[in-house]
């Protein structure tokens, strides 16, 4: 289903490919420079407001009223409540906080951090000193090795250089560590956080309710259509971690990261995405044809249905994941 079509024209902005790092914390993963057409995800906060919409009895997406910026979500038992990341800074953190507020008055429990990039973990501060941060292990490993200025530089281009949506962060670390998965009874509704594997970072978490079955993927899974972006530079990992939730989990409703809410059907897709270029890269290297010339003029196939909006930054991720999955067949 996937085009490389060798002498199409470039679709996107050019951003240059000594730009390396595009996401905050750059300890998480070794990624390659970025390819022609990369753009950085447009995740700057300030303006966006984050809509509550029911998934279920007690369940709740918050999504962003902005394309790709971060989404998070909160969970309602008998006794307490559970946050789904805690966004970009403190005003972002504070807006969670107010949603569920709105909803709630039983103490906010458990914060869970889906992964350690700073924009689902840089409002954890506002949050309660009696509220229980829970991440993953390596999630906690590379937070402790960061600090805010490191990884608000790192991010500065994915909020167009305006470093001050910073200010006042503090870089509060979760509490609990899990491994394998973690779950908690919130008096009446159970909540899972699995970690299957690398994905578009090492750390990438899916939490899980089993009753509404519905599933927050991060980073790992993004929402309508999309496409993964394996920033770890691994596609092989990548597909065995989709290989993982897809034999442990088959929700069917998912609230990405970022992006639009999805059906669960998407892993699938993704799933088949990654197979194909891992082919095409095989068929690229056998023909003798040049990593440049194979990431610089592909294109997503039309068949995944890109989101119009998410066209460019699409194109960007597809050519970044060519060139991991070139650089794998080609070792």
């Amino acid at each position: 289903m996937i085009r490389a079509c060798l002498f199409s024209l470039l679709v996107g902005m050019f951003v240059s490919a000594a730009y390396a790092q595009v996401l905050p914390n750059s300890r998480l993963a070794a990624p390659p420079s970025p390819p022609p057409g990369f753009l950085p995800p447009p995740l700057h906060p300030r303006g966006v407001t984050l809509e509550t919409r029911v998934l279920g009895d007690g369940v709740y997406a918050l999504m962003s009223n902005r394309p790709f910026t971060d989404n998070a979500g909160f969970i309602v038992g008998s006794n307490e409540v559970l946050v789904i990341d805690s966004h970009f800074n403190g005003a972002m953190g504070r807006q969670i906080i107010e949603a569920v507020r709105r909803v709630s008055d039983l103490p906010i429990k458990y914060l869970l951090n889906t992964n350690a990039f700073g924009d689902h973990v840089f409002g954890n501060y506002v949050f309660s000193d009696d509220t229980i941060i829970v991440a993953h292990q390596s999630t906690i490993n590379a937070l402790k090795i960061s600090s805010v200025q490191g990884m608000s530089q790192t991010m500065a281009r994915t909020v167009g250089g305006d470093i001050s949506v910073f200010d006042g962060v503090e870089l509060r670390l979760p509490d609990v560590g899990f491994h394998g998965s973690w779950e908690i009874d919130l008096g009446g509704k159970v909540v899972q956080m699995y970690w299957f594997g690398k994905g578009m970072s090492p750390n990438d978490s899916v939490v899980f309710v089993p009753d509404a079955n519905v599933a927050w993927t991060a980073n790992l899974i993004f929402g309508k259509g999309t496409i993964p972006w394996a920033r770890s530079g691994d596609i092989l990992a990548y597909q065995e971690t989709l290989r993982n939730f897809s034999e442990a989990l088959q929700p069917a409703t998912i609230v990405p990261g970022h992006g639009e809410i999805v059906s669960g059907d998407l892993v699938r897709s993704y799933r088949q995405y990654l197979a194909e270029i891992r082919v095409l890269s095989e068929q690229a290297v056998a023909a003798g044809i040049t990593i440049d010339d194979f990431v610089a003029t592909a294109h997503v196939d039309p068949n995944y249905e890109i989101e119009p909006s998410l066209q460019g930054l699409m194109t960007g991720f597809h050519r970044w994941n060519l060139k991991v999955a070139f650089n794998e067949v080609n070792r």
